[in-house]
């Protein structure tokens, strides 16, 4: 009797199921692995995006020695700080309004004010470069993530580290609902 070398057609499928049993499963970790990735360089992204906003509006307070706002919404204020925001001031006659930025953010992307007052429709800078009292978080929820970017009553803020939406009872960011 001759001996053969080889494997049969019911040991190859065998092991070509498990291998593409084991490549479903894994694929699947590997992409929701690069969506959190992604959503973090996204959030991280957009709160730079605030974060430089408010620094323009109080440097040009300052520098202009008129008020300066920046605003949620993207054509008109309306407090939806989801769609973006616009950094803008009025004119010397107060007639109309000279924008110098607007940003848009991603549409995903979900940015609400937590503070006071509660509907913060605009941030206003001052001439001497303070917010007029107004303090809060901007909270910003993206997938399984947030950030919060906090305003103090002196105009300036500081921005919270990346946290998991599911560790909200531990954190001082707020809640994206």
């Amino acid at each position: 009797m001759v001996q053969q070398f080889g494997y049969s057609l019911l040991e190859l499928l065998c092991v070509l199921a498990i291998l593409s049993l084991l490549a479903h499963l894994g694929s699947s970790q590997v992409l929701s692995f690069n969506q959190d990735l992604e959503d973090q360089r996204i959030l991280k992204t957009q709160v730079t995006r605030l974060a430089n906003g408010l620094t323009q509006a109080r440097q040009l307070a300052v520098a202009s020695g008129r008020l300066s706002y920046l605003c949620g919404g993207i054509q008109r204020c309306t407090g939806d700080w989801s769609t973006g925001f616009r950094l803008y001031q009025n004119t010397e006659s107060n007639q109309a309004e000279k924008t110098f930025a607007s940003i848009s953010f991603t549409s995903d992307l979900l940015v609400a004010w937590r503070g006071f007052p509660a509907q913060k429709k605009q941030i206003e800078y001052r001439l001497n470069g303070l917010s007029g009292y107004q303090n809060g978080t901007f909270i910003f929820c993206l997938g399984r993530w947030k950030m919060g970017l906090v305003l103090n009553q002196g105009g300036r803020f500081y921005v919270s580290a990346l946290q998991l939406q599911s560790q909200s009872h531990s954190s001082s960011v707020g809640d994206c609902e």
